[in-house]
């Protein structure tokens, strides 16, 4: 049975799409799964027919772009309706993008500049075009500042194998099948000495059975990596009341509960794929129920709220975790613009002099920027604040360069060089700064990230 499937392009440049359509034969696995029903990207459908169809006719709907337009909130609103499962796809979808920078200045002042006052303007008495031009909202706005969403692909575009793997998971592919046993069935530890009745969390009741490694033999838990059982063992209850519970587990059983997330969902690593809502159907009902506790708990610990989490539980790698340039052989002693010489291709850009966002972005670009001598920017979203939490923690970055590189610059004289912070820290998340959220509310001026307290 194939999976119905739509894409909708809003405020873009349409590169997330290119990504995707370069698998070019890795789509492959994917086409025969789907039953496409709207992508006039690329096959010439109307809006008309996507108007046409049931509310929630379409299994999963798949977004790319910002909300700048009145037509974009029109379209973004009908895909939730016809969609059962609606995911962002790229940065611009889940934090505004680079759209959002025109949030710095307020929209009548845009409209002037691009219609009236652009050099490039011809006619004798030019003004904002009437015909055929949607009319623009106050602000640019991310996907979910508009409606409810179930999970986000971040990048600026996203990889195209993690497209590919993200589209997969979605559709519920595992790499092995659903059995009819589960772990627990073969398990050595189920006559006697279950973890679960030792207070330790393990997976086994829930996860097909046919794995080799028997990783309860030596006394650590099944984290679930073969995928979810068609049926339920009797310590399935078991691990129910620790899913009640969720928020008095120690800090082992937290890590046990990390590992086990991604891997019974088939989530990409390092793809930067978040999940919100519950996927399509593929599992049983009690143990889909178990997996929702679970990822609600996951997300509320993912966007913590003053809340201080164990590095243990939430371990999330940077661009600096995948970067091979060498520190400690050069030293920052003033930061550098750009334009001011040419970095070199084996040292760190943090200790050349360069601004390099590396330290606070999520991993999962492979560092592309990087490798063709450009400083990170910050597009796969900062780490620990997730794709849509908000905008990017200048003071947080500032600290971590001058706690751990080599730099003769304190917090406030590394910050105070830096000469543009909105392009710098919220190139891709000023939809997310609360002072723009709702349309211009006056320029950022001076040392104000000093000035302000920590949210």
């Amino acid at each position: 049975m194939t999976v119905k499937i739509a894409f909708m392009q809003l405020s873009s440049c349409w590169g997330c799409h290119q990504s995707l359509l370069n698998a070019h034969m890795g789509l492959l696995p994917i086409l025969p799964e789907l039953e496409i029903v709207y992508w006039p990207a690329v096959v010439d459908f109307k809006l008309n027919s996507l108007k046409a169809r049931e509310d929630g006719e379409i299994d999963i709907g798949i977004i790319e772009g910002a909300v700048r337009t009145s037509q974009d909130l029109e379209n973004l609103r009908l895909m939730r309706e016809k969609c059962k499962f609606l995911s962002t796809f790229g940065t611009c979808a889940c934090q505004g993008g680079v759209i959002a920078m025109a949030n710095n200045f307020p929209l009548e002042d845009l409209i002037k500049r691009k219609f009236m006052e652009v050099e490039s303007i011809t006619t004798e008495n030019p003004k904002e075009p009437s015909v055929n031009l949607p009319g623009f909202e106050v602000s640019a706005k991310g996907i979910d500042d508009c409606i409810k969403i179930d999970s986000y692909f971040v990048g600026c575009p996203p990889r195209t194998e993690a497209i590919v793997s993200n589209i997969l998971s979605l559709l519920g592919k595992t790499p092995f099948p659903l059995t009819d046993n589960t772990y627990c069935d073969d398990c050595i530890l189920n006559e006697s000495g279950c973890l679960l009745d030792s207070g330790i969390l393990c997976f086994g009741a829930i996860t097909s059975s046919g794995c080799i490694l028997k990783c309860t033999s030596k006394g650590t838990p099944c984290v679930g990596c073969r995928g979810p059982s068609n049926t339920l063992s009797s310590k399935a209850e078991k691990l129910k009341e620790f899913t009640d519970n969720l928020q008095d587990l120690n800090e082992e059983n937290k890590k046990t509960l990390h590992e086990f997330y991604p891997l019974f969902n088939n989530l990409p690593m390092l793809a930067n794929f978040l999940l919100i809502g519950p996927k399509l159907p593929q599992m049983p009902s009690e143990t889909e129920e178990l997996i929702v506790k679970i990822n609600e708990f996951l997300r509320e610990k993912r966007f913590p709220k003053n809340l201080k989490l164990s590095s243990d539980f939430i371990s999330i790698s940077t661009v600096c975790d995948t970067c091979d340039r060498i520190r400690g052989r050069m030293k920052m002693t003033k930061v550098k613009r750009d334009y001011e010489g040419i970095p070199n291709e084996k040292d760190c850009f943090i200790e050349q002099g360069y601004v390099c966002l590396g330290p606070r972005t999520n991993a999962g670009c492979g560092a592309q920027c990087i490798k063709v001598n450009a400083p990170c920017t910050g597009c796969y979203a900062p780490k620990d604040y997730g794709f849509h939490h908000g905008r990017y923690r200048e003071k947080d970055w500032a600290e971590i360069v001058v706690r751990e590189f080599n730099v003769g610059l304190t917090k406030e004289e590394l910050l105070t060089q830096i000469k543009d912070h909105i392009g710098t820290f919220e190139k891709f998340s000023m939809a997310k700064n609360p002072q723009y959220k709702e349309g211009y509310r006056g320029k950022l001026t001076g040392q104000w990230w000093l000035e302000k307290k920590e949210e």
